[in-house]
């Protein structure tokens, strides 16, 4: 297994690591096999492993403490703290519970899940560094945020232990592209990948399909260890997919070693582009959709009866910058001009709220056609 080194930390870390969201660790059985792939992931070099509280309300955490026992020493364990634990009090009492159930007595990784709407991020970075300096964490990282919100975090005294980014990345969601990739290497951060293999929703149709397909044969290897592969031929990426039985474990960490020859990397890249564009909001037509709740007016938005956190209003502070964490998308209609709004309806009014009609960061997938709505 390929390695480097995660961020400044001095970590070395494998390319490929162990994600545990959406661990199925209801009963004895479905705990034991996690554990059992998380074992044996570590055995086959995968020994960077991810976790957060929030995956399985603390039971991936405690499937990780009881797969770990006896090498630990040689894991880089990374977790995080949810927004509700933005607060200094409440981040130190996170960690801690955190800690007793990985068995461990200290994170290498502490990584901001998302960051807090009603929490200042500075407060919440000097708790994170308070407990460096405790020796509970050895090193920082933010999870879903902005560059800009990174470049806050780097500018602050915790910048000095920030080490990593952790988004959303793959062939079919590359919104990193956009500048939180570029401000990794220009700031010796490292980016953790989650969701690499887009949540096991591999592409069965189209160019995409076609040509993964193809230089999948090419190497002998599986499409999801050519996506792997593609994603870790940049030198500032790991990649955390989800291993929950011993046979995933294994096709996953062979990627580690399979190496893309420049022209197949482009190829995919190629394949997989998607158009991104900047639109005027009013040109994006909201419709209200059968069996899901959703606003259609700003009104709605702004009121958020339906009481989404964050709402649409809280949302919009975090656009005060003009950055969205992912661009919404949408569909052309027919006969030209306006977009049918098929992804992200409360970024979109977020956006609203924050910046009126001010065109908005859009992808534009599928082909004109649809018809629209009178």
């Amino acid at each position: 297994m390929r390695k480097r080194t995660l961020g400044r930390s001095g970590l070395t870390v494998p390319v490929i690591g162990q994600g545990t969201a959406g661990y199925d660790t209801r009963g004895a059985a479905g705990a034991r096999a996690c554990e059992q792939a998380l074992r044996r992931g570590v055995d086959l070099g995968m020994r960077l492993v991810d976790s957060a509280p929030a995956y399985g309300a603390g039971a991936a955490e405690e499937a990780i403490g009881r797969a770990l026992g006896g090498v630990r020493a040689e894991v880089v364990l990374a977790t995080k703290f949810g927004p509700e634990a933005s607060a200094p009090d409440a981040l130190v009492a996170s960690v801690e519970a955190s800690l007793r159930r990985l068995q461990t007595d200290r994170v290498d990784l502490l990584q901001m899940h998302w960051p807090s709407y009603d929490v200042p991020l500075d407060e919440t970075l000097e708790a994170m560094a308070g407990l460096v300096a405790a020796g509970k964490v050895r090193a920082l990282g933010l999870g879903n945020c902005t560059a800009a919100e990174a470049r806050r975090a780097l500018a602050s005294p915790a910048g000095r232990y920030l080490v990593a980014l952790q988004q959303e990345y793959s062939l079919l969601e590359r919104t990193v592209e956009d500048g939180v990739l570029a401000l990794c290497r220009a700031n010796d951060l490292t980016l953790i990948a989650y969701s690499p293999l887009a949540c096991g929703r591999l592409p069965a149709a189209g160019p995409g399909a076609a040509t993964l397909a193809a230089v999948a044969r090419a190497y002998g290897a599986s499409a999801a260890q050519v996506m792997l592969a593609w994603l870790v031929a940049d030198t500032r990426v790991v990649a955390i997919p989800k291993a929950a039985a011993a046979a995933h474990a294994r096709e996953n960490a062979a990627a580690g070693d399979l190496i893309l020859t420049p022209a197949d990397r482009a190829r995919l890249a190629a394949a997989f582009h998607v158009e991104r564009r900047r639109l005027e909001p009013d040109r994006v037509v909201v419709e209200a959709e059968a069996g899901r709740a959703a606003y259609t007016t700003l009104a709605e938005a702004r009121a958020n009866p339906l009481g989404l956190v964050p709402g649409p209003a809280e949302l919009a502070a975090r656009m005060a910058d003009g950055e969205l964490l992912k661009p919404i998308k949408v569909q052309p209609l027919a006969g030209g001009g306006r977009f049918r709004l098929v992804d992200g309806r409360t970024r979109y009014w977020a956006w609203v709220i924050a910046h009126g009609n001010a065109p908005i960061p859009a992808i534009v997938t599928g082909a004109a056609g649809a018809k629209e709505v009178a």
